[in-house]
Parts: structure tokens; sequence; C-alpha cells
């Protein structure tokens, strides 16, 4: 087999088991959930003194589809980016497509989160780069390896091929 062929082969195995990986984890991503957040009086005088009363993290994760739904008890506005909570009021908000974006929070102390939003569905994309850094060089490696297995076979003495040994020797003659 050529050096080509074990590149091919191998970038297609490869392939193949990234794209099965990912396709078992894709399987157990869980359904959309709602997130509440509920903004108790008061929060805003606790946040100006330097507290994080609510325990907002710096960066918040959620999965594509979810929904953010923001209760506010308290007396202000509050924003996460462009997600507003009107004072004494609910608003939901659905987070719809992948994104991680640092963005104005008036609920954190630091004044500002990331917000992670991941990807739900199968992204064949996600398969490209260990195919394309591993596959050919799995290949090489397999037909480095093929390439010594065979000089090995054949500094013996013996012929590897065994058709080939059958054409060379004579047939006696009955």
């Amino acid at each position: 087999m050529r050096l080509a062929g074990f590149l091919l082969v191998a970038t297609a195995g490869v392939w193949a088991l990234s794209a099965l990986s990912l396709i078992i984890y894709v399987q157990g991503a869980r359904a959309p959930q709602e997130h509440i957040l509920r903004i108790p009086d008061g929060t805003s005088e606790r946040i100006a003194a330097g507290k994080n009363p609510l325990d907002i993290p710096v960066t918040w994760s959620f999965v594509a589809g979810d929904t953010l739904k923001l209760v506010n008890d308290d007396k202000v506005d509050h924003m996460i980016g462009s997600y507003k909570a009107p004072a004494h009021a609910t608003a939901e908000h659905i987070l719809g497509s992948q994104v991680r974006v640092s963005m104005f929070c008036s609920l954190h102390p630091s004044g500002a989160i990331v917000l992670n939003v991941e990807e739900r569905s199968f992204n064949w994309r996600m398969t490209a780069l260990p195919t394309i850094v591993f596959g050919p060089s799995v290949g090489l490696v397999l037909y480095v390896v093929h390439r010594v297995l065979r000089q090995l076979d054949a500094s013996d003495g013996t012929d590897p091929d065994p058709l080939a040994r059958a054409a060379r020797t004579p047939t006696p003659v009955a």
C-alpha cells in the first residue's frame, strides 16, 4: 500500500472516530431549561457595597434554547447586556445561538460577566480539527511502521510475498 493510501485510510478513520464521539456526546445533551433569577428588593444597594448577593458567577454558562427569566423585585431596573429586567417586573429572554461574550451586568459587583451559550446540536465542523491534525500524522506513523516491518520480514531471508516466491520456485517435472 502506498503512502497516500495510508494517509487516506487513517484520516478517514480519525474522522469516523471523532464523528462517533461527537454523536455520543450530543445525544447526552439536555433539553432546554428555564433559569429563574429572582432579584430581591435592596439588591442594588448590596451590589453598590461590593457584595454579590445573587452569587452570579463571572462566567455564566447556558445551552442554546435555554430561557433566562429575570424576576426583579428591586426598586431599580437591572441589565445583563441587552437583557433588561425592569423594576418590579418579570422579563424572559430566550438564549438563541452559540456565543461567548463579555457584557455589562448591573447584577454583578464587577459590573461585567461573560455570557457563554453553548451549541446544542451536532456540528460537523467540530470534527475538522482532529481529522486534519491527527489523520495524516496517524497515517504517516502507520506507513513507517508498515515499511519497517516489511524490511524486517525481508531481512530474515524469506520473501514476504508468498505468490512472488511461488512464481520464482521451479516446478518439478514428473
